[in-house]
């Protein structure tokens, strides 16, 4: 069958025909390519390749074995304090110190004025001689009567009384000796002597003030050796009473002290006296431990941190304190796993021993702890990490290599 056409196409001619099929075609092609999603060129994705891994400083957990410590609160205090206070009334006649110095055993502080005292002092040796001069009388009459009495020339009754005239007049010349020494005393009391060695705190009273002997009298000043110092502290831990034991030989037992704030050691000193019974109230045992020789770093009343030391080595871990970090009062390190992924560890810190902190629990020995580039490191992070060893800082090194002060 033979296509009908309509009489406008039959009138056009064959070439009209074919250029509008050509221009229908390439509007179709067009069309269908702006459907298509754009492909992006190879330079722009090389572009956009990911940033290398961030390299972090990273130190294995050191495990060593360390005597047994427990860390206290402890109180330094002088092994002997006095406050001055004088023997006898009078006007302040000096001050004869400088405060804050060190004095010696006897060396004058404070001065008394000595004159009542230099008038009583006479007025008892006047009294002594009249004594003397009254037992020489009655001596003499007493042996006169003796040898009267020998030739029965006198009564009895009259050698008696001679006799105990002669007893009560060296009565009184002994107790008018005591009275002579009684106010040299009182004499040498005028000058407030130092009883020990030590430093002297403020004057409490100053030059032209009176004072009244007793303990009712406010101190003139306040004494305090400087050596030895006492250290106290209370020990509660129960394991370590029952190390303590019946036989409570502390031998081997010493304190390490460290400065409060930077935990710096101040010296070590060793445990001469544990109390007789535990303080019912807080359930605690007394212990004091001795420093001999003057440190200048240390000073009675002050508050330090006391280290227990028992004598007994067991294993533990040891970080630089820098790899420590704080979350909201939590302490925390981040670890290296074997993927070199960052993990965040919660830790439990303890002392400080030779510039290294102690982690008592959330770490294993040999663990590769961040020490450097804390701030490159996240957890879930993969980094390059570069292995050093867990060193104690130079400076807590040198620390530890000095002799310590006891």
């Amino acid at each position: 069958m033979t296509a009908m056409r309509s009489p406008r196409e039959a009138t056009l001619p064959a070439a009209a025909r074919i250029a509008s099929v050509a221009a229908v075609s390439l509007l179709a092609a067009a069309v269908l390519v702006a459907c298509e999603p754009a492909v992006a060129p190879a330079s722009a994705a090389t572009s956009s390749a990911a940033p290398p891994a961030p390299t972090v400083v990273v130190a294995p957990v050191l495990q060593r074995a360390v005597e047994q410590a427990s860390t206290h609160v402890g109180r330094i205090e002088s092994s002997q304090r006095v406050e001055l206070r004088p023997r006898v009334a009078g006007h302040i006649d000096a001050v004869l110190f400088k405060e804050g110095d060190i004095v010696r055993a006897g060396q004058p502080l404070f001065r008394i004025d000595t004159r009542p005292f230099d008038t009583a002092l006479e007025r008892a040796r006047a009294e002594l001689r009249l004594a003397d001069a009254r037992v020489a009388l009655t001596r003499g009459e007493a042996e006169r009567a003796r040898q009267l009495a020998a030739e029965q020339a006198i009564a009895a009754e009259e050698l008696e009384r001679r006799a105990a005239a002669y007893a009560e007049s060296q009565a009184r010349s002994a107790a008018a000796q005591a009275a002579v020494q009684a106010a040299m005393l009182d004499r040498e009391f005028a000058l407030v002597r130092a009883p020990i060695s030590g430093r002297i705190g403020r004057a409490l009273v100053t030059t032209g003030n009176y004072v009244s002997a007793g303990a009712s009298q406010a101190p003139l000043a306040t004494l305090v050796s400087v050596s030895p110092l006492h250290l106290h502290f209370d020990v509660a831990e129960p394991a370590l009473l029952e190390r303590l034991g019946t036989a409570r030989d502390t031998s081997k037992w010493r304190a390490r002290v460290l400065d409060a704030r930077s935990g710096r050691e101040l010296g070590i000193a060793p445990i001469d006296f544990a109390d007789n019974e535990v303080a019912g109230g807080a359930g605690t045992l007394r212990l004091r431990a001795r420093l001999d020789g003057a440190n200048v770093q240390l000073m009675p009343g002050q508050f330090v941190r006391a280290q227990l030391v028992t004598g007994d080595a067991s294993p533990a871990l040891f970080v630089q304190d820098k790899a420590i970090g704080t979350d909201q009062g939590r302490r925390y390190v981040l670890v290296v796993n074997e993927k070199d992924a960052v993990e965040y560890r919660p830790v439990t810190v303890g002392a400080l021993h030779d510039g290294l902190r102690v982690i008592t629990s959330g770490l294993r020995a040999g663990e590769r702890v961040v020490v450097s580039g804390l701030m490159r490191a996240r957890p879930g992070v993969t980094v390059q990490p570069q292995a050093t060893a867990m060193d104690a800082p130079p400076a807590a090194q040198a620390a530890a290599s000095k002799p310590a002060q006891s």
